[in-house]
């Protein structure tokens, strides 16, 4: 009993354009980067403009920053996807009023960047929060990897992990 022709002619089909998808693949990783390797400052330097867009809730900014498929991990474990992150800022469910990178450490790898730093994240009461809550200040050690695209670099990963707060 073989296979029916119809079906034969779809499998051969499939099989081709899951072929043709990684010749496709594969010839674009060989491609140069327009924007190349960049420095430790440089990666700093977009670290900090996420930052910043991030406290603006700033749309464009993070949409172009951000890989589609960027995953967000708070240090109390919720974990957002680009859209959910970008949502939060932008209803007033999450409102970041300082975002202060301190002891920032940059590891390169093949088409990426790790930033590992202590930071203190400023919260401002949400939006929709019950009325008196106060501001609250989050030190963290943060993880952001961004990865050279062909189109930019873009964040793909950051995941916060809450720290004991810095002794006065």
């Amino acid at each position: 009993m073989g296979i029916p022709k119809n079906t034969a002619v779809s499998l051969g089909v499939i099989a081709l354009t899951f072929l043709a998808g990684l010749v496709a693949n594969s010839s674009c990783a060989q491609t140069p980067h327009p924007q190349g390797k960049l420095t430790e400052a440089q990666v700093l330097a977009l670290q900090r403009k996420f930052q910043a867009a991030s406290m603006a809730a700033d749309l464009p900014a993070l949409s172009t920053l951000m890989a589609d498929n960027a995953t967000f991990i708070h240090g109390n474990g919720v974990v957002q996807t680009k859209a959910e992150y970008i949502n939060a800022l932008t209803s007033g469910q999450m409102k970041l009023t300082a975002y202060n990178l301190k002891e920032s450490k940059v590891t390169f790898f093949k088409d990426g960047a790790l930033v590992v730093a202590v930071t203190d994240v400023g919260l401002a009461p949400p939006r929709n929060g019950a009325r008196g809550t106060p501001p609250r200040t989050l030190h963290l050690r943060v993880s952001t990897v961004w990865l050279r695209k062909l189109d930019g670099w873009q964040l793909i990963l950051n995941q916060g992990t809450p720290l004991a707060p810095p002794s006065r």
